[in-house]
């Protein structure tokens, strides 16, 4: 049996890095920041790039920073690959204010990273982010919908096999470990079984998460000098599997169905 972290593992190298995935991020960044004056972004959650080197496609003078080396000399792969070098560094989001030396026109946490952090960590964020945007910059944060996760408190997902062959089954599940303070931590149990017996299981940790609600954040956003903008549903970028639920297009009238989305906010001085 193996234990081990997921950000010890590759599991997050590739992710979003497919030419479709790619393809369906700039077309969604493209509205988002349409209208506005962007030019410089700073990731402060990068992980391995996947989600922000649609943005140097896009022609954005784009930087990045995380918390784990591993991801970061990833991120540092995949940019050099797609023939960008670009600033990448070490750093602590909820200390932006120290972190970050220069000043720019958005920050981004990105991939449901901001959760990791509890309601002060998230206002230490926030309020860094402040501090380092030009007047009028943007913040942008995507995020799994936590008021949706916590009504339903999943206990275990069955994930799509990652092998299916005559040989070889490997199937993957996902248990939550819910906290009596509502944090919860995923395990990620990969079950193989080779020419019809039990070969290994491993098990892979991901972080506490810190369910941050909606209505939660957008109050800390207010405290800070920040209004929100825009809210976009972003299940097609971020969902596995489709979602039968039905939408009718409008965020506010669908946020009960939707399980992944991002806020656009905008600092007012």
């Amino acid at each position: 049996m193996a234990v081990i972290s997921i950000y010890d593992t590759s599991a997050l190298y590739n992710q979003n890095m497919s030419d479709r995935q790619q393809q369906r991020l700039m077309e969604f960044y493209e509205e988002a920041f349409h209208g506005y004056d962007v030019d410089s972004i700073h990731d402060c959650s990068i992980g391995a790039g996947g989600t922000t080197l649609p943005l140097a496609r896009l022609g954005y003078r784009v930087s990045g920073s995380d918390v784990s080396d591993n991801l970061l000399a990833k991120a540092r792969d995949n940019f050099a690959g797609a023939g960008y070098d670009i600033d990448l560094f070490s750093a602590d989001f909820t200390r932006l204010g120290e972190a970050l030396k220069d000043t720019y026109d958005c920050l981004m946490s990105t991939g449901n990273s901001l959760p990791h952090v509890d309601e002060e960590g998230v206002s230490d964020f926030v309020r860094g982010a402040a501090a380092r945007l030009n007047p009028g910059g943007l913040l942008y944060v995507d995020m799994r919908n936590w008021d949706r996760l916590l009504l339903e408190k999943p206990i275990f997902t069955a994930r799509d096999p990652l092998v299916m062959t005559a040989e070889e089954h490997r199937s993957l599940y996902q248990i939550w470990n819910w906290n009596g303070d509502s944090s919860v931590e995923f395990v990620f149990v990969t079950s193989t079984d080779r020419n019809g017996r039990h070969e290994k299981t491993s098990f892979t940790y991901a972080p506490t998460y810190y369910p941050l609600r909606f209505k939660d954040y957008e109050a800390i956003l207010h405290r800070h000098g920040f209004a929100v903008r825009r809210c976009f549903d972003i299940d097609h970028l971020w969902t596995l599997a489709p979602d039968v639920r039905e939408k009718c297009g409008e965020f506010a009238a669908d946020f009960a169905n939707i399980g992944w989305y991002a806020v656009l906010a905008q600092r007012l001085n």
